[in-house]
């Protein structure tokens, strides 16, 4: 079958010929094409027609254009998606039955749901960001009385799920960020119970109930992982007609053999598919070489991969822009850096970016704006240091946490440390657990770490920018996980002397173009001081910050800011 958009953009060419693989024709580009050079196909996932010219070195673009027809007609008509609907809406209270948030659940025109948060204002109105809010379990007064008074909890994935449950009669509950999203404060509401855990029958369900599990049996609960004969989940099993008597225990932390034949893909059916395109791949000759290559290799990770390819949100900007939603900002240091945003501050050895990189950890977790001074929400931060042992840390940022405590804003700082003096190897699994126990343990807002040249070991045989690339992926994946900043240290290139560096973050030039903030730290000659020092961005800022530009170093804390950049809103 061919794709209507395929022929209208045969019907601009010459020279038609249908072939085994699709179409010959003269390249529209050329005057002397006699013998037709152009293949046209069609990708058979996508529907996007592919055309090569085979005799130049005619760009898809030149082609289109000699043809009459813009880059938009190789690509089959997006259908128009509707607005999100919202369909249901779920309140999360405290102990007492106060409304502490809610979460939202959305459908658009292909009946596909996403979800959002929401907190009251405080003056009738909704902030669609959470910030501090506790993340309690979902039906959280029933589940207290129920744990009081000895009834079993049943712990399920979702809200949905749980209202099925508690529409029965049953005590149910769940967490507000899905799997993966067990905390702490959940375990200690459910500490001593008798509870019930129903898993999602697929991969991650299991896994996140087996977590679950391990939580709170070390809390003393008496704990079970069942799953459903059929279907996805506990709503899906009931609507086709099942009962709560037939649900399947997971034995030994492992399903039994006739839950997996029924719900899991047969693992020859993968690879039986995997052959069949990769024999189609072979026999295409409108692709070259190279590209095989590269289709080959992503139809071969499809094999491995543990979920599904997050292929993100494709939307027309009208729909994006007419959605709405909360795009204000959420601040982890007032009016400087936003959750989830990277910033790399890069100086020579002894001007003191370690000192300023503690200064933002410590006065960040004391409730100070670490460049102000001024009170502020505090802010859960980690502080990595992969460079200096235990008592070189002490000797120099006690001083910083006695000063910020003598503030009186809190006794108790929401501030952690983990010293790896060794470093860290990021290419590493067992580094990366490591680090990911730690950030599991503090939940850090902000995480601060430095320097970056000892948080990986190139391990030779491949370019330092693939290196690079992959340990900055790593690092999107934890502030994207964790929903935590980056604030990281760099040194800068060696030069003929500690004035004469550049000012860019010494190796690859990822490093560069990576972060939100590219800040450089570089002594001011021009101040008559010897510890007055330029604040300068290496690279564009993403958005209007009001950052330091001049800073000296201070009486109180490391530094202290003299000038700031001047910023309209």
């Amino acid at each position: 079958m061919t794709f209507p958009h395929t022929e209208d953009f045969l019907s601009h060419l010459k020279g038609v010929k249908e072939t085994a693989n699709g179409w010959d024709a003269r390249c529209p580009c050329r005057n002397d094409d006699d013998n037709p050079s152009l293949s046209v196909s069609e990708d058979d996932r996508t529907g996007k027609i592919l055309v090569t010219c085979h005799r130049g070195l005619c760009s898809t673009k030149e082609i289109c254009e000699a043809a009459g027809v813009g880059m938009t007609a190789l690509f089959p008509p997006q259908k128009k998606k509707d607005k999100l609907e919202l369909v249901k809406t779920y309140d999360y209270v405290d102990e007492d039955g106060k409304l502490l948030f809610q979460k939202l659940r959305y459908i658009d025109g292909d009946g596909k749901k996403t979800f959002r948060q929401r907190k009251p204002d405080g003056r009738g109105g909704w902030e669609y960001s959470l910030g501090d809010t506790p993340k309690v379990l979902y039906n959280l007064p029933a589940v207290i009385n129920g744990v009081k008074n000895g009834y079993p909890i049943w712990v399920v994935e979702g809200e949905k799920d749980a209202d099925t449950l508690i529409g029965m009669g049953i005590i149910a509950t769940t967490m507000p960020g899905g799997a993966g999203k067990w905390l702490d404060i959940h375990t200690n509401v459910l500490a001593g119970a008798e509870v019930e855990i129903i898993a999602d029958n697929d991969e991650p369900g299991i896994n996140h109930s087996k977590i679950v599990l391990n939580q709170l049996q070390s809390a003393g609960c008496t704990a079970h992982i069942w799953i459903t004969p059929q279907g996805k989940d506990v709503s899906d099993y009931l609507a086709m007609g099942g009962d709560l008597d037939n649900f399947v225990p997971l034995l030994n932390n492992t399903a039994t053999p006739d839950v997996i034949v029924e719900e899991a893909p047969k693992e020859s059916d993968g690879f039986s598919e995997a052959r069949e395109k990769l024999a189609a791949l072979l026999t295409r000759s409108d692709l070259s070489p190279q590209q095989i290559v590269i289709k080959a290799q992503d139809i071969a990770l499809a094999l491995t991969r543990d979920k599904p390819i997050d292929f993100g949100r494709l939307v027309d900007w009208n729909t994006f822009v007419d959605e709405g939603g909360d795009d204000s900002y959420d601040w982890v240091i007032d009016e400087i850096l936003e959750r989830g945003e990277r910033v790399i501050v890069v100086a020579a050895e002894g001007v003191g970016k370690t000192m300023l990189a503690r200064q933002v950890a410590i006065l960040s977790g004391c409730g100070i704006n670490p460049f102000t001074y001024q009170r502020m929400k505090q802010v859960r931060t980690l502080t990595v240091d992969l460079e200096n042992p235990e008592r070189i840390i002490r000797r120099t940022s006690t001083a910083i946490l006695k000063a910020a405590m003598g503030r009186g804003y809190t006794k108790e700082p929401t501030a952690k440390l983990l010293v790896k003096p060794a470093g860290l190897d990021l290419l590493k699994s067992e580094d990366r657990m490591v680090l990911e126990k730690a950030i599991e343990e503090a939940q850090p807002e902000l995480l601060v770490m430095g320097p970056l040249y000892k948080a990986f070991i190139d391990p030779g045989g491949r370019t330092s920018e693939a290196v690079a690339v992959e340990v900055a992926r790593y690092l999107d994946y934890v502030r994207d996980t964790y929903k935590c900043a980056l604030w990281l240290e760099h040194h800068a290139p060696l030069g003929e002397s500690m004035t004469n560096r550049q000012m860019r973050p010494f190796g690859s030039a990822v490093w560069s173009r990576w972060p939100e903030f590219g800040i450089a730290l570089q002594q001011d000659l021009t101040s008559g001081g010897p510890h007055v020092y330029d604040v300068r961005h290496f690279r564009g800022a993403r958005d209007e910050r009001p950052f330091p530009t001049k800073m000296r170093r201070g009486k109180l804390f490391p530094f202290e800011v003299i000038e700031y950049a001047k910023v309209n809103r």
